[in-house]
């Protein structure tokens, strides 16, 4: 059995083309921003930058007649944030809104997380006789200062106790969550 002697060099600064011999892992040997000639963007995370996109559509149909807010089935998203100075944005578009045909019927929408209500829009259809079929747009922006899983939902809820409808004749309702670079 032959004895092979590996001669070691120490490193310092730069490491030249004759000094490597196979590859390197970028991801855990390169730090900072890796030029766009060499692959990369050119670019560091930059405040106002979209990290991650993370979205959830349902088409299933919630009814409550609950006049305390309910989880509209299957419209949740998870995202975790990278950095504890990233801010989250959210937008939940809710579609084929109808509630029952009484002037005093209307339906409330939310989007939550934990134990905060961060946007929310009330009584749409009060005040009509008519079975609606409606569509709203609801839009959050919130600085969690955290790193750990925040789970955002859409509610709904009637302002009375009559049937109230999200995704009525399969309508599509969705959340999209993004983090963004503090």
């Amino acid at each position: 059995m032959a004895l092979t002697v590996v001669k070691t060099t120490a490193l310092s600064g730069t490491i030249t083309n004759a000094q490597l011999a196979g590859s390197i892992d970028l991801t855990a040997k390169v730090t900072g921003t890796l030029p766009a000639g060499n692959g990369g963007t050119g670019r560091t995370a930059v405040t106002g930058n979209v990290l991650q996109v993370i979205r959830a559509s349902t088409t299933t149909t919630t009814t409550t007649s609950s006049t305390s807010m309910v989880d509209i089935t299957n419209l949740t998203v998870n995202i975790t944030p990278s950095a504890t100075s990233s801010k989250i944005y959210v937008i939940m578009n809710v579609n084929g809104i109808t509630s029952a045909a009484a002037t005093t019927s209307g339906t409330s929408l939310r989007i939550y997380q934990a134990s905060d209500v961060s946007g929310e829009a009330i009584n749409i259809g009060f005040g009509t006789t008519d079975a609606l079929n409606d569509s709203a747009t609801l839009t959050a922006f919130e600085s969690p200062s955290s790193t750990s899983e925040l789970t955002y939902k859409g509610q709904c809820r009637n302002r009375e106790a009559a049937a109230v409808t999200v995704n009525n004749s399969s309508d599509t309702s969705s959340i999209t969550v993004m983090e963004i670079a503090g």
